[in-house]
């Protein structure tokens, strides 16, 4: 075809038309993705918004070449007309303006709207991918803003996927023409935009048969796609830097995707295929009639084939640890009480008239009721660090205080309820907690997989990391928890009942879970962790030694007490008794001494009160007797003792008496014996004179010579007389 400005000024127009429905597309989907609250919409309308950036470059650049023709003309006109010498036997590049112009729009702008295409689609990639991850839960899945008018999502995604299609076939069509080869890259662009919006339109329709997942994958792939189409423009970009060029030819725009030229034009990519087939087997085998017969025929077999999907389709096979459910348009299928179906195979209708969901009911889910531990290790130690996901926080669990809080006399302390600190009352422990559980084949006259589902459903929340019915029977186990563990004392926790809360937990759980009709049943309930609260872990460390001391304080006391007891006693069963014995001799002493005091020691009631005192301190001895202890001993001795003074008293009496008769017939010759005895007694080892004169006529002389030994103070010394 004739290359001039006319060629250009409809190429020109065809992409002010394809900016204009590109941002008229843009535009619908934004109001409605926000005003219908639909976040593949906005998702899409920022891809679309990117596109305007190609359309505008291609609106300048036909423009300009446009321009360069008009140029071309005007000087080949004045060339024909003018004689001689001219202004135009110059050089072009002096004076073609527009020419030098074009070339360099093909050199900067075309580049740099290129890059400014691909930083925008990178920009917005990355937001998407940022809202993504923050309504994404830890399943990976996300809950999307879905809007409830998916009838009119549906009518404007599939039409104007419908139109960019038909645009961008009817671009490509142009692109075949040099002069407009650069429409390629509108084409790109409007493919482009079929394809966004068409996934869109499926995952939409499919909603209608309650499957969100579809629309959930479109969402992740809209940015992925924006990724893969600015990943191939950077790669294009560079490969023009390199890529060798006729002279006088213009470089393919950086932003004209080759991947989606191909989906604009299928049929080329057939032709391609065709060719490649024909390569592989050396001879056109695509102009045999059996390449041809398959041709004619693929309808056929897709037809079959689609057929065959659908009769299979209408068996379903449940597993030997799984349940059935046959579903039509989300209602169950079957008579009260047949609803449910066993491990087997059962007939339903062909997809998408009824659907089968399948339960696993055997396996084991675990459910944790607080944040767990994210680290990994065998055993767990009070001072270890918990190990949290970002943001969560253990919140402790109320008990009663520990039974430590008692005064010397063993009796319980009672807080002071004066004020608003109870304290005394209660404790804090840190507990992780996790439930076990599974759901019930059977639960009565209802299958307890119905009761399952009915409880609650599948559904994730915005930033919500468990389904609905999860966080349901997560409450309502914590709620039991709490309540139960209110009931149990700082010492049941952390030492008496450790070993059976877990057991006790499972059976109160339990209870309520069918209390609700949850159709769960409770396996176990875990609790790998329980410590006091916070920093008191610490703190508690020195109570186990503090105890230990006091039981061997307490042990070594009552082993001293068997001891001493058994010593003094002999039997320390009859210690009480002892002791008692002893109080009623204390008590009867008493009340003899206060009646001494009151009435005189010769009353009547003095002398009921010793005939009282004596019995009881009868009845003791007789008690300390029998038992044959040390006590035993002491009056045995006491009493052989007393009795052998009393038998010495007595002989010693009877001497005394028998002298009696013989100092009565003789007083002076009884003293003199006696004292003679006294001296041989007494003064046994002295020398004794006995002088028969009296004393006043004797004259005694002693001489210490004996004693005055040589060489001593007393050396010298003869003799020393003393006269009486």
């Amino acid at each position: 075809m004739r290359i001039d400005h006319l060629a250009y000024q409809r190429a020109t127009n065809i992409a002010a038309f394809g900016f204009l429905l590109q941002l008229v597309a843009a535009t619908v989907l934004l109001i409605f993705g926000y005003r219908g609250d639909e976040a593949t919409a906005r998702f899409a309308s920022f891809y679309l918004y990117t596109g305007l950036i190609v359309w505008l470059g291609l609106i300048i650049v036909f423009n300009q070449h446009k321009l360069e023709r008009l140029e071309a003309l005007e000087e080949g006109e004045l060339t024909a007309t003018s004689s001689g010498e001219s202004i135009f036997d110059r050089s072009g590049d002096e004076i073609r303006v527009a020419a030098r112009r074009l070339r360099m729009m093909y050199k900067w702008v075309m580049p740099v709207a290129s890059l400014l295409f691909v930083g925008i689609l990178f920009l917005l990639a990355w937001i998407m991918f940022d809202a993504l991850a923050g309504m994404a839960g830890s399943d990976g899945w996300l809950e999307l803003l879905m809007t409830q008018n998916k009838g009119w999502l549906i009518a404007v995604t599939l039409g104007f996927s419908v139109v960019c299609f038909i645009i961008s076939r009817y671009l490509a069509g142009m692109a075949e023409q040099k002069v407009w080869q650069n429409l390629r890259a509108g084409a790109a662009v409007m493919v482009g935009n079929a394809v966004v919006l068409l996934g869109i339109a499926v995952g939409t329709i499919v909603r209608y048969f309650e499957i969100d997942d579809v629309i959930f994958f479109v969402a992740w792939a809209i940015p992925v796609f924006m990724v893969i189409v600015g990943a191939e423009v950077v790669l294009n970009l560079l490969l023009n830097l390199y890529r060798p060029r006729i002279s006088g030819e213009y470089p393919r725009a950086a932003f004209d995707s080759r991947s989606l030229s191909l989906l604009a034009t299928p049929d080329s990519l057939v032709r391609s295929l065709n060719d490649a087939v024909n390569y592989q087997f050396g001879f056109d085998i695509t102009s045999s009639w059996g390449y041809q017969l398959v041709l004619r025929s693929s309808a056929w077999l897709f037809v079959l084939g689609l057929c065959v999907l659908l009769a299979l389709s209408t068996l379903s096979v449940v597993g030997g640890r799984e349940q059935g459910l046959r579903l039509r348009s989300g209602a169950l299928v079957g008579e009260v009480g047949n609803q449910v179906h066993d491990p087997g195979f059962f007939w339903k209708l062909p997809w998408p008239i009824e659907q089968t969901r399948v339960y696993d009911v055997s396996s084991l889910r675990s459910l944790p009721l607080t944040p767990m531990d994210k680290g990994r290790r065998e055993g767990f130690l009070w001072e270890d660090e918990v190990r949290l996901d970002p943001g969560e926080v253990i919140e402790p669990f109320i008990v009663g205080r520990s039974r430590l809080s008692i005064d010397a006399d063993g009796q319980d302390v009672e807080p002071d309820d004066s004020g608003d600190d109870f304290s005394g009352n209660y404790a804090l422990v840190d507990m992780l907690v996790q439930l076990e559980y599974r759901i019930r084949p059977e639960a009565g006259e209802e299958p307890g997989l119905l009761r399952y589902l009915h409880f609650g459903t599948d559904s994730i929340k915005r930033r919500q990391e468990f389904t609905d019915r999860e966080r349901a029977l997560r409450d309502l186990a914590l709620s039991v928890v709490t309540r139960e563990m209110s009931t149990k004392s700082l010492d049941d926790v952390l030492s008496d009942d450790r070993a059976d809360i877990s057991g006790q937990l499972k059976t109160k759980v339990q209870q309520a879970y069918d209390v609700q009709k949850t159709g769960v049943e409770v396996v176990a309930v875990n609790i790998p962790m329980i410590r006091p609260s916070g920093d008191a872990a610490t703190r508690f460390q020195d109570l186990p030694l503090a105890m230990q001391q006091r039981d061997r304080s307490v042990a070594n006391a009552e082993r001293n007490r068997v001891a001493l007891f058994t010593a003094i006693a002999g039997d320390p069963s009859d210690i009480e008794e002892i002791e008692a014995s002893i109080d009623a001799v204390q008590d009867a002493r008493d009340r003899r001494d206060a009646l001494a005091q009151e009435h005189g020691s010769s009353s009547s009631e003095v002398q009921e009160a010793d005939r009282e005192l004596a019995r009881r301190v009868a009845a003791t001895e007789r008690l300390l007797e029998g038992s044959g202890g040390q006590a035993a001993s002491i009056i045995a001795a006491a009493e052989r003792d007393r009795w052998i003074e009393i038998m010495e008293k007595r002989a010693q009496a009877g001497r005394v008496q028998s002298q009696v008769a013989a100092y009565r017939a003789a007083p002076e010759l009884y003293r003199q014996r006696a004292i003679m005895q006294t001296y041989v007694r007494r003064l046994s080892g002295l020398r004794k004179y006995i002088v028969g004169i009296p004393p006043e006529r004797m004259n005694v002389n002693v001489e210490l010579r004996d004693l005055a030994a040589p060489n001593t103070v007393f050396e010298g010394v003869l003799e020393e007389e003393s006269s009486p």
